[in-house]
């Protein structure tokens, strides 16, 4: 006791005690789970209609849940090592990105028991409580970011490109939503989990797949975003409020977020061939360049249809 299970060192905080990531291509590879975990906000934009002064509020309430989110999740981080140690705790084969929180927090549950003197079977008992206390509060978490990124993203490229796409596709329901293409976006999903899940390995492989998927793949399009800014700023559009007023400066931004992005993706796609584990590269590659082709066939099609 007194003690952090996961010692504090200079080298910890630039070193991670996974193996996984041990490699320099393995750590920028790290880039794409950054992203994934403090990205998303920006898909707020396509509900800003529904906010009251969004010049003011908007970039406001950005700000703010940024630095506390990057403060409160970096610093979160550094806690869990209190109570768990990577080798010990973490490193097994029955730990996976799936599980590993519910493991952790089972974990913190009996550290908490043992330190006030409690006997095993109730530092066990407070470790299952825990367990449902945190069930509870991700499926919450989880239910709420779903709605946003199931609704919004999907509303913003549908109806933001009604010329690229078939009527059905951009015709709204009665809720003013678009129906039908949310349900064709649930069917992908859900034919990808499907062809993932099923095609043998281990559970700890299957999460690093669907992670490694997911990541590259919302990482992807902030490419796209980030290179494009600099665009729409020397264009010289109407905003109602600008934060980049420096051309210079902006471009400098830019150039450095879109390398850090690139070489993310890039260190993501490559680690796993490096590694051996060429299932996970497979997968981890074929979602960009699926989802890419099937843009570009849409967007070509849709040219043709409306030059002709």
């Amino acid at each position: 006791h007194g003690h952090f299970e996961q010692p504090i060192t200079a080298s910890a905080f630039i070193k991670s005690p996974n193996p996984a990531f041990a490699s320099p291509v393995a750590t920028l590879s790290f880039v794409v789970y950054a992203i994934f975990a403090y990205a998303g906000m920006e898909s707020l934009g396509g509900m800003i209609d529904n906010i009251e002064e969004p010049e003011k509020t908007f970039p406001r309430g950005l700000l703010i849940s940024s630095l506390l989110i990057a403060v409160a999740y970096s610093f979160m981080i550094l806690l869990w090592g209190i109570s768990v140690n990577w080798k010990d705790v973490l490193s097994g084969d029955s730990v996976n990105l799936g599980n590993i929180t519910y493991v952790m927090m089972q974990h913190l549950g009996i550290y908490l028991g043992h330190s006030l003197g409690l006997s095993a079977s109730v530092s066990n008992l407070i470790g299952n409580i825990f367990i449902r206390f945190v069930g509870l509060g991700m499926f919450l978490a989880y239910v709420g970011s779903f709605f946003i990124l199931i609704y919004s993203p999907i509303k913003s490229f549908i109806l933001g490109s009604k010329h690229l796409w078939p009527e059905k596709m951009t015709k709204l329901n009665k809720h003013g939503i678009p129906e039908f293409a949310m349900w064709m976006q649930a069917l992908l999903v859900c034919i990808l989990i499907f062809l993932i899940s099923f095609g043998g390995g281990q559970a700890k492989s299957f999460y690093t797949i669907l992670t490694d998927m997911s990541n590259v793949s919302t990482s992807f399009p902030y490419l796209f975003l980030v290179g494009a800014f600099p665009v729409f700023k020397k264009k010289g559009f109407k905003q109602p409020f600008i934060a980049y007023k420096n051309h210079t400066w902006t471009k400098i931004v830019t150039y450095i977020c879109f390398l850090i992005i690139l070489f993310g993706i890039i260190f993501t796609c490559v680690d796993p061939f490096i590694q051996g584990d060429w299932v996970t590269g497979f997968w981890t590659v074929i979602g960009p360049i699926f989802f890419g082709s099937l843009a570009l066939g849409i967007y070509t099609r849709a040219t043709k249809k409306n030059n002709n």
